[in-house]
């Protein structure tokens, strides 16, 4: 969807959409003859036109514009001499540009939106199915303190429920026809600018707007949400691959399946292909997006390079996202969680990682930097004489005999983070 809707020809369809619109609204308003817009309206219904001829045209003006106009009006001519001088009236190349990028962005929002959805929904299912299952939280790469599965995934579903809200809200204000003409005073329709604004938008399904070629904030807002989604999925399928690597094992993208993920060399491996994919997505976006926001500084009433390089650019952040959120698809769908490869990562650390739980019971009786500190001997020397934390705290302090039964619990900590769950979950669907 998202490289089929920026395509060459999808883009040149969109001009011409805009053209056909723009002569009927003006028609309505009587600006231009109902008749001329009539024909002009079949032309472009009917023509069709090389992109790449276009594009190479393009080179000597500077726009993709002209060269689509010039052969829209010579088409016109040849089936009414006098409807040709009323091909694009009272616009302007940009106008021509920016509401064809907005056409073409439009169902990639869409489709963005309904996969969003789908994938939350689905992550919030996984998390509510492993609220029970205990894993290490890890901080810095190294092991912390203890959480669970589900608030893991819990936070990934919030996450991706929050981007989802915020481009709902970037893509109304966005979605907006530009029509401005030569410096954005529309002077060539008079006091019928209102009322061909408003046909255009609504013979095109966008919504209408004052000029904004030469202010690009709600353009570069939604672009800058859409690099948002793609480094909320890239720190998604970050998490998954570690987790997926062999010696950790507690989580794959996918149940293995032959022919996916699979290695030129050898033939064991299972690679994590859709993680690949979102975080090469992650990586592109963020350059991408510096090049937009470093070309909306623009020069008086029309860039010179700025506007321009949105064309180039756009195409490939959507790009990107689209590749994110497929990938997105076969996490949220395939996502395999080992609750005993969890257990067992947790077990191997003889109780480590619940030494800030142990200290907070100490400092019941004392300060907490004398609890830390007397927790720390005791976790060294767990280390040190390969023994449980829990046994070396009771060697050495008998009277903590059932006191700290549940500092070691996986179920107090199934306990203690299901209302942390729910609130992560609260609002999001699933």
């Amino acid at each position: 969807m998202f490289t089929e809707a920026f395509s060459g020809q999808a883009f040149v369809r969109a001009m011409l959409d805009f053209e056909r619109a723009l002569a009927a609204a003006e028609a309505e308003v009587g600006v231009i003859p109902q008749d001329a817009a009539r024909v002009i309206a079949k032309v472009c219904a009917d023509l069709s036109l090389e992109p790449e001829a276009l594009a190479a045209e393009a080179k000597r003006s500077g726009s993709l514009a002209v060269p689509l106009v010039k052969a829209l009006t010579e088409h016109v001519a040849r089936a009414d001499a006098r409807a040709a001088a009323f091909v694009h009236y009272g616009s302007t190349s940009q106008d021509v540009l920016d509401t064809a990028l907005i056409l073409c962005l439009k169902p990639c929002l869409t489709d963005a939106d309904s996969v969003l959805g789908t994938a939350v929904s689905r992550l919030a299912g996984h998390a509510r199915r492993n609220a029970r299952v205990v894993m290490l939280g890890r901080t810095l790469m190294q092991p912390a303190t203890p959480i669970t599965a589900g608030l893991k995934i819990a936070r990934w579903a919030a996450a991706l429920h929050r981007c989802r809200l915020r481009l709902a809200e970037a893509r109304e204000r966005a979605l907006c026809i530009q029509l401005g003409g030569a410096v954005g005073t529309l002077d060539a329709l008079a006091g019928k600018r209102a009322g061909v604004r408003n046909g255009l938008a609504m013979r095109l399904h966008l919504h209408e707007a004052r000029v904004w070629h030469d202010q690009r904030d709600e353009l570069l807002r939604v672009m800058a949400e859409l690099a948002i989604v793609t480094e909320t999925i890239g720190k998604i399928a970050r998490d998954v691959s570690l987790l997926s690597q062999a010696e950790v094992g507690e989580m794959l993208e996918s149940a293995p399946t032959k022919g996916v993920g699979g290695s030129s060399a050898m033939p064991h491996k299972r690679n994590p292909v859709a993680c690949l994919q979102a975080l090469a997505a992650a990586v592109r976006a963020p350059g991408l997006m510096a090049t937009l926001l470093s070309g909306s500084l623009g020069e008086h009433e029309r860039a010179l390079g700025g506007w321009q390089a949105e064309l180039v650019t756009i195409p490939e952040l959507v790009d990107a996202t689209g590749g994110a959120l497929d990938a997105l698809e076969r996490i949220a769908e395939g996502l395999v969680v080992n609750a005993e490869r969890m257990k067992a990562n947790l077990e191997a650390l003889q109780g480590l990682v619940f030494s800030e739980r142990l200290a907070r019971v100490i400092a019941r009786d004392t300060d907490r930097a004398s609890a830390l500190a007397l927790v720390d001997d005791w976790s060294a020397a767990a280390v040190r004489e390969r023994r449980h934390l829990k046994d070396v705290a009771l060697a050495a302090r008998p009277s903590l005999a059932g006191q700290i039964d549940a500092v070691f619990s996986l179920e107090a900590i199934v306990a203690e983070l299901a209302p942390v769950l729910e609130e992560t979950l609260e609002g999001v669907a699933g």
